[in-house]
């Protein structure tokens, strides 16, 4: 899988948004757990990637090129 920043400013700041969000909820609710579902969130901004976006992106061109074959 190739590493690129697929990720625009406003979608980091969404990210940071949502992760700041769901541990602020966890923590006056006082489930620590769920702080962890914050990590993915916090890696994805702090990295600017996002896999999914690279998974699909690859799906994309795959089928592209296999219709182009045909």
């Amino acid at each position: 899988m190739k590493f690129e920043f697929n990720l625009s400013i406003s979608e980091i700041v969404v990210t940071y948004v949502v992760m700041l969000l769901v541990i602020v909820l966890a923590g006056f609710s006082g489930h620590w757990g769920l702080a962890v579902l914050g990590l993915p969130l916090f890696l994805r901004g702090l990295m600017g990637w996002c896999p999914l976006k690279t998974f699909l992106k690859n799906q994309k061109t795959q089928t592209q090129t296999a219709q182009a074959r045909v």
